[in-house]
């Protein structure tokens, strides 16, 4: 009787004791701590594609702004020179008019352009 105590506590013990620590040993912690390596170099190819992305969504709207603006720029400058032009062809056909002299509407462009060369 006193061994089949003995025999019973020692397994209880032997259970309680090692069992646990060879299961952690076995390979618990190694997995975790390269899980966690995983994790960490994940995480900064995250944070740096992330930023990446961010350089390029700021790169396009500078780019678009400033296309915008160009665009802008242009149309404004453009305005202005039909506007030059517009008013050169109505000197040009009063002055030919006063004259009795008669152009054609390409006639009257050129003579415009002619004027503002």
């Amino acid at each position: 009787m006193m061994l089949t105590t003995a025999r019973i506590v020692s397994r209880r013990v032997a259970t309680a004791n090692i069992a646990p620590r060879a299961a952690a040993a076995i390979g618990s912690t190694r997995c975790l701590s390269i899980g966690d390596a995983l994790n960490k170099k994940e995480k900064v190819e995250e944070d740096r594609y992330i930023r990446a992305r961010e350089a390029q969504v700021a790169a396009a709207k500078a780019a678009a702004a400033a296309a915008d603006t160009k665009a802008a720029e242009l149309a404004a400058k453009s305005e202005q020179l039909i506007e030059a032009k517009t008013a050169s062809m109505n000197e040009v056909a009063d002055l030919l008019a006063q004259s009795g002299d008669v152009v054609s509407e390409a006639g009257l462009a050129n003579l415009a352009d002619w004027k503002h060369a």
